[in-house]
């Protein structure tokens, strides 16, 4: 299980896309460190109702208790100043729940000293959505791409290739 949390005030459509994203590449759930926003809450219990799956988002204030909860969790903090993934995923494959972090804000020395692992998925600046979707593609091989959401009302018929 994979439970990604994002440290830092976001816009609502900045949340919408980390949600989107994490949903769509295979986490199970999202927690947000910013205020609690009840819209967002209800959009993504749309989503799920209309296009199938379980997804939780969560809104929480204090970062550093939610951490300190996940026991049983191995803690991946996505920074730029990490190690490269391709060298760190075969060791953090093995682990069954994951908390990945992302952070919208700089300056988290405090946040380099409670996780597991530091990872980078590139060396140029980046967005937090993207780094979420690059680890969640080379954590899963490729097969998220695959996933099929239980109960779900709508889905995509996606092009046949010639």
């Amino acid at each position: 299980m994979i439970t990604v949390l994002i440290i830092g005030e976001g816009s609502l459509e900045n949340q919408k896309d980390i949600g989107l994203a994490s949903r769509a590449f295979g986490a199970s759930s999202v927690i947000f460190t910013s205020r609690k926003s009840t819209r967002l809450i209800r959009y993504f219990k749309s989503i799920s109702n209309k296009w199938g799956g379980k997804f939780e988002v969560r809104f929480e204030k204090d970062w550093d208790k939610v951490i300190a909860e996940k026991r049983g969790y191995e803690k991946v903090y996505l920074t730029n100043y990490g190690a490269p993934i391709s060298k760190m995923m075969y060791r953090i494959r093995t682990y069954k729940n994951i908390l990945l972090i992302a952070t919208l804000s700089e300056g988290m020395k405090k946040l380099g000293d409670m996780v597991d692992y530091k990872v980078s998925v590139t060396t140029q600046p980046h967005s937090s959505v993207s780094a979420i979707a690059v680890f969640l593609h080379v954590f899963f091989s490729g097969r998220e791409l695959a996933i099929r959401f239980n109960n779900a009302k709508y889905k995509v018929i996606q092009e046949k290739v010639r």
